[in-house]
């Protein structure tokens, strides 16, 4: 990334690699290098956001449109969506500044032909409020109001009904807070740090890690591992499964990026495997700082690198849908389909399958998700017990709903080994 580039000009580089298929974080963190920590922050937002009010950026930009009305190349498209945002979403960026800096995005991006089309738009939208959704609550009201898959939209009113369903839409909507959790240090000598350093930070309301205000790499403990980055959800599903034990042998075997790997290594002898070489690289990194003494290997975890009935817990944080943690991804919503939701939960049932015969007798296969679908949760957990009569639930599931203070949502099962 050039050092004149703007935040604005690498939000449109984030928007186009998300086009290119690239995953929002990943495109993030190729993109804004090099940037100040302001402009870091304010591209990370304008990105952030354009994604996850495309459906109703779009709205005004079609009433903005004179007839007849023609399709948008892509990247005007794009450069018309960071200019509306800032108009409708951030109030620090004055009107006038909002308007300029996008038609200078669009003369630099996309050419002096497209300027007055984008300055046009710009005016109009500037100059007139969006139209509120009136009527009755439906799926597609939800779908049209909080920018989401009709189709997403009307799962989740299925499963979870009208009130449930708004509260998911307004938490993938907000902006997540910055949550990390102790790993080679204690909470106390965590808090006590960033207390020293003047760190803003609170405790999670779930008690599971503090959320900051700060970026990752300027923490107290960084550097020594001190810390991971997870959501508190995380950590709560990971206590559900794994609290108990002590001096274990335990394979997690979709570890990647690290962070369960790390403080998994707190029960025991820990071995961690992906099928990703990508992504094993990232996990060693991670590894390093917070956990070099794991044992690590890149595997598929439907073809067990253990020898049968010698695991004392063996973790599948398995690939899926990640419903519940879309206002981490704001790509997410558009990316997901009904037939991917099928090939992960097909995924899923080989991965249990394959690590089944890895747990000793009494042993622990603990399963999570990141999901709020049925079918990757509890029924995929019926669906393995039904094949594997010598599995049981050790309890119930735990089932978190993402909350109003910022946490994700996610699923955990522990299924007991017979002797």
């Amino acid at each position: 990334m050039a050092a004149s580039t703007g935040p604005r000009e690498a939000a449109l580089g984030v928007l186009r690699a998300v086009r290119a298929r690239q995953q929002f974080n990943h495109a993030l963190d190729t993109t804004i290098t090099g940037l100040s920590e302001p402009d870091r922050r304010l591209a990370h937002e304008i990105a952030a956001g354009v994604l996850r009010e495309r459906a109703s950026l779009d709205r005004r930009i079609e009433a903005a449109l004179s007839k007849p009305k023609k399709r948008l190349p892509e990247d005007v498209r794009d450069v018309l969506r960071i200019g509306v945002y800032q108009l409708s979403y951030l109030d620090r960026v004055p009107s006038y500044a909002a308007v300029q800096s996008t038609v200078d995005l669009a003369r630099t991006e996309c050419g002096n032909k497209f300027v007055p089309l984008v300055n046009a738009i710009l005016r109009k939208v500037s100059t007139g409020p969006e139209k509120t959704h009136r009527g009755p609550v439906t799926p597609a009201t939800l779908a049209a109001r909080f920018s989401h898959p009709q189709w997403l939209v009307e799962r989740w009113w299925t499963h979870y009904g009208a009130e449930k369903t708004e509260q998911l839409l307004r938490h993938n909507n907000s902006r997540p807070p910055l949550v990390i959790q102790p790993a080679r240090w204690t909470a106390d000598q965590l808090h006590s740090a960033l207390q020293t350093a003047g760190i803003e930070h609170a405790q999670c309301p779930s008690g599971f890690g503090f959320s900051v205000v700060a970026r990752v790499q300027a923490l107290p403990g960084y550097a020594e591992g001190g810390f991971i980055v997870q959501d508190s959800t995380q950590r709560q599903l990971l206590e559900f499964v794994a609290a108990p034990l002590s001096g274990a042998r335990v394979w997690d075997a979709c570890a990647a990026p690290g962070g369960k790997a790390a403080l998994l290594a707190g029960y025991g002898s820990v071995l961690a495997s992906d099928v990703s070489l990508g992504r094993m690289e990232r996990l060693r990194q991670n590894l390093k700082r917070t956990a070099p003494y794991v044992w690590k290997a890149a595997a598929d975890a439907r073809f067990a690198p253990v020898l049968a009935e010698t695991m004392d817990l063996v973790l599948v944080d398995a690939p899926c849908s990640a419903t519940g943690t879309m206002a981490r991804h704001p790509d997410a919503r558009w990316r997901l389909s009904l037939s991917r939701i099928n090939a992960m939960v097909r995924q899923q049932a080989d991965i249990l399958a394959g690590v089944a015969a890895a747990v000793k007798a009494q042993g622990l296969l603990a399963y999570l998700t990141c999901s709020m679908e049925p079918e990757e949760n509890e029924l995929q957990v019926d669906r393995f017990l039904e094949q594997h009569p010598d599995f049981e639930r050790d309890g119930g599931d735990l089932f978190v709903f993402p909350s109003t203070d910022g946490a994700d949502g996610g699923f955990a099962a522990r299924l007991r080994r017979a002797a």
